[in-house]
């Protein structure tokens, strides 16, 4: 099982980036014909990791991983959500790289980086409290 699972892992590192979720949708429905019961228990516990995942990420734990856990499930049983996932980790990629630049471009830019930073986090705290506040007192 171990062997079988750094197979898996393999052939989607070894996959391009913005084709490795379709890839591994296409190798599932190629390799494992699977029961309809199975798929359809798959395609429920990813969406009910992701949208809980979701509901739940402002608050302490592991908050988004999860999300995209529960993604990952649906995208080996649903080519929509494959799609996006590439098309997510193209964008994200891309994010990444440029918070990079500017990260190592200077002490100001390590300095925008940061409270860029730390207004998303206070936003969406703040957000998060106002709903659940809401969402508790009725």
């Amino acid at each position: 099982m171990i062997e079988q699972l750094q197979q898996h892992w393999r052939e989607f590192t070894e996959s391009k980036p913005g084709q490795r979720f379709k890839d591994r949708y296409r190798r599932r429905r190629e390799h494992e014909q699977g029961h309809i019961i199975w798929r359809i228990f798959l395609i429920t516990i990813g969406a009910i990791i992701a949208v809980g995942s979701l509901v739940l990420a402002p608050l302490p734990g592991p908050g988004w991983g999860t999300v995209f856990v529960g993604l990952m499930i649906l995208a080996g049983e649903l080519l929509p959500a494959a799609r996006f996932l590439d098309w997510l980790e193209v964008r994200l990629r891309t994010f990444g790289q440029l918070v990079h630049k500017v990260w190592r471009a200077s002490v100001l830019g390590k300095i925008t980086v940061i409270l860029v930073t730390a207004l998303c986090v206070g936003a969406v705290t703040y957000v998060a409290y106002h709903l659940l506040s809401r969402i508790w007192l009725f």
